[in-house]
């Protein structure tokens, strides 16, 4: 892939996000999930059920001979929120099934969970925590991504919290962990235990000062393809919770030990929400720090939430030091959502130098409440990768439109369109695919 193409692309998303971006200030609906149902809600409950089925004209994502194909398709998606003293419940699920009809892949299950619950065995002073989340990753990050290229992966986290409070402002957190990871294919599952200790000072009625100590133990099943090693870190936190403007920023030092060797380095996490006006919210964050590829794999879950697409997540047990920084804006006002944003991320690696990279991410959507039972939505998004030690480098495109006609209140119909464009230094890897989209829609709980 020449540096021209590189140039093209990011100059088409760059105008592409500014027209919409542009679009979105003329007119002004809730932002829904490019690919996903759209949810019925009931307070902390959504639920939707989607059948349909998708025309591909490049169904196995192939360079030359593409084949045409069809897709049935059937999903669920659920949510649940709950905020209670005993019960802090946070659960977002998204799964489908497809189903090839000619036979060019096996049918599977795709998609996942992003569950976290927090039971208050004595309400404020000692917690047990329950985090899982699953989902799938592409198996060859050199690929595309196709059924035959991807796998699950299960992250499940439980422990207790002990929380001891000195007077009105001072209080201690004693934190302890247990994690299983498991990969479907990928030889590098295992477990992690883990401890963090917390000093908390609020300083007002909207901040706290705290200063934590973290310790991590990664032992793996199999001891001939992976290295233990532990990771600590010591840092100070800064928490703000305003009415306006959510701030968290993280400052300390971090080691890893892993097979005899030490590495070190400063940790730093900044995260800001603001929000500008009643309609419109900015974000921002950075990070420098050791990470893992269960780390990454959770966080894109938590982040963006769950998707019926593979994560671009590396499946190794080498930790890597992490840097990342992201944008972005959305405005939400009467009938009109529009938003945009950037973020990039680097990945260096102690062992697996062949796997350093560097990922950056270009995004936008816009939709507009056309009618009392019509709506629309425009999405696009840009994924740059470069991998340094082996000079191989892709351009992942993907835009595409939707168009939902309400039959009912629970009952609604969407037609679909999304193009797939990757350009790659190896060609191999290269295709372009167009789908086609059909799907009822069912959200019982919707009464509007």
């Amino acid at each position: 892939m020449s540096c021209e193409v590189r140039n093209r692309r990011l100059r088409v998303a760059i105008a592409l996000t500014a027209a919409l971006a542009s679009a979105g200030a003329v007119a002004q609906t809730a932002p829904a999930a490019a690919t996903s149902p759209a949810k019925a809600d009931d307070g902390g409950f959504s639920f939707a059920v989607t059948g349909g089925a998708s025309y591909s004209d490049n169904v196995a994502r192939t360079p030359t001979d593409e084949q045409e194909g069809t897709i049935g398709r059937a999903g669920v998606e659920l949510g649940y929120e709950q905020r209670t003293r005993r019960l802090d419940a946070d659960i977002d699920l998204n799964t489908g099934y497809e189903h090839y009809f000619d036979d060019e892949f096996d049918s599977d299950v795709v998609g996942g969970v992003d569950a976290t619950l927090n039971v208050g065995l004595v309400p404020e002073r000692f917690l047990w925590f329950f985090q899982e989340n699953f989902g799938q990753i592409t198996s060859d990050p050199f690929a595309a991504s196709t059924p035959d290229n991807r796998e699950n992966v299960n992250y499940f986290t439980t422990g207790p919290d002990l929380i001891l409070n000195f007077g009105s402002a001072t209080s201690f957190r004693a934190s302890a962990r247990y994690s299983d990871l498991k990969y479907e294919v990928t030889e590098t599952d295992g477990e992690q235990y883990g401890a963090t200790l917390s000093l908390i000072r609020r300083l007002s009625g909207t901040a706290s000062l705290s200063l934590n100590a973290e310790g991590e133990q990664f032992e793996f099943d199999n001891k001939l393809l992976n290295t233990d090693y532990d990771r600590y870190q010591g840092f100070l936190r800064y928490e703000l919770q305003g009415s306006r403007t959510t701030l968290s920023v993280d400052g300390g030092y971090t080691t890893l030990d892993m097979d005899g060797e030490t590495s070190d380095g400063l940790l730093g996490r900044v995260s800001l929400s603001r929000r500008l006006s009643p309609a419109s919210t900015l974000s921002f964050g950075l990070g420098q720090q050791f990470s893992d590829s269960g780390d990454i794999f959770r966080e894109g879950q938590n982040t963006r939430g769950v998707s019926l697409d593979s994560e671009n997540v590396i499946g190794t047990s080498d930790p890597f030091e992490s840097r990342s920084a992201s944008l972005g804006y959305d405005f939400n006002r009467n009938r009109t959502t529009f938003g945009v944003s950037v973020s990039y991320g680097k990945e260096s690696y102690e062992t697996q130098t062949d796997l350093d990279r560097d990922v950056t991410t270009y995004g936008a959507y816009f939709s507009r409440q056309l009618s009392r039972v019509m709506d629309l939505r425009i999405f696009a998004s840009l994924e740059q990768e470069e991998f340094e030690a082996t000079n191989f480098e892709d351009d992942e495109l993907r835009a595409g439109a939707y168009l939902n006609w309400a039959l009912g209140r629970t009952l609604s119909l969407r037609l679909q369109y999304d193009r797939f464009d990757r350009e790659s230094t190896d060609a191999g890897t290269e295709y372009t695919e167009n789908q086609a989209s059909l799907f009822l829609i069912w959200s019982p709980l919707d009464r509007s």
